[in-house]
């Protein structure tokens, strides 16, 4: 086993000089201390996480809470964005599930595991657990959910959804209707979106317009298209609550003599990988989960490192709208 001071005298400088540079505690060159560090890479060393914790007072782990949505393309995009960002900043990362802990005991977890940090991507907001662990002393950053005090990055969703339907207008649509998802902070931004640039638009949204579905449910969102089509005034463009829900939705319409666009336009939501690998290729809203990964990270070593100075904010990531095949 490599010890400190064998790569003190391969480096040729004190065993303490060694601890404080592989602790990034040293006040030495950049060169140096970097020299030190691959010195030790290249020797085999690896650090005891236990002596590390109680020299440094860190763990380098942070905890993420979900507690649904796993199969979902987005949030498996977001984890995998997420796992590059704490590799890039030498932290481990710790899933905290439904199966192993209830939303009462999240915070006495992330103390019992001395987590620096948690991040909640997906859970029930509402709940008294999670609301404890963002409003405690534990740095935490919430994504798409927004507490007054706490960190949170979110995507843009009222400038998405107005730039979706500002899209679908310009296409000639007039006829715009929406299918949200389950209720909470996104949906009711996205709602608010749709309604907002409607109004600006001068579009009339009758209340059958909108209608109540939910993510990552193919047939539910075909269900729903159907309602709609089979309005005296339907609409000519509908808009899904995400990727998965509109390709599921289109390919069980077209089995039911429908086409897109011919017959109904469709929009997605996400920009999974799959969207624009099919025929026709889906009009969606690619969300930045590369860059939701990095303002997360921002916050959450802000938060660790400067707890003093640190000012809790809410941050917004635009995304991009992918022009495909699915709006006539």
């Amino acid at each position: 086993m490599v010890r400190l001071k064998d790569i003190a005298e391969v480096c040729g400088v004190s065993v303490a000089t060694v601890s404080r540079a592989l602790n990034g505690l040293t006040s030495d060159s950049k060169e140096r201390t970097a020299f030190i560090v691959q010195t030790a890479k290249d020797m085999g060393y690896y650090p005891n996480a236990a002596a590390r914790t109680l020299k440094t007072s860190r763990s380098n782990n942070l905890g993420i809470i979900y507690e649904d949505r796993m199969n979902h393309e987005y949030f498996s995009a977001l984890f995998d964005e997420l796992r590059r960002e704490a590799e890039r900043h030498s932290y481990d990362l710790t899933f905290l599930g439904r199966g192993n802990y209830t939303d009462k005991n999240y915070y006495e977890h992330a103390r019992q595991r001395s987590l620096d940090g948690v991040i909640v991507v997906q859970a029930d907001f509402e709940s008294a657990g999670i609301i404890r662990l963002a409003t405690s002393s534990i740095p935490t950053v919430i994504v798409d959910h927004a507490y007054d005090g706490c960190d949170c990055v979110a995507s843009d969703n009222r400038t998405s959804m107005e730039q979706i339907v500002r899209h679908v207008y310009d296409r000639g649509h007039r006829r715009i209707a929406f299918i949200q998802g389950e209720k909470g902070a996104v949906s009711r931004e996205r709602l608010a979106g749709f309604y907002k640039i409607c109004a600006e638009l001068g579009l009339r949204v009758p209340v059958e317009y909108v209608q109540e579905g939910h993510f990552h449910n193919a047939a539910d969102c075909a269900e729903c298209i159907m309602k709609l089509l089979q309005l005296k005034d339907k609409p000519t463009c509908v808009l899904c609550p995400d990727d998965y829900s509109c390709l599921g939705a289109l390919w069980q319409l077209k089995a039911q003599g429908i086409n897109v666009p011919e017959d109904i336009s469709l929009v997605g939501y996400d920009g999974i990988l799959v969207s624009q690998m099919i025929s026709p290729c889906l009009t969606t809203y690619r969300q930045d989960t590369a860059r939701i990964a990095q303002e997360v990270f921002n916050l959450m070593i802000d938060s660790i490192e400067f707890p003093e100075s640190h000012v809790p904010k809410l941050v917004t990531v635009s995304g991009k709208l992918v022009e495909g095949e699915t709006v006539g």
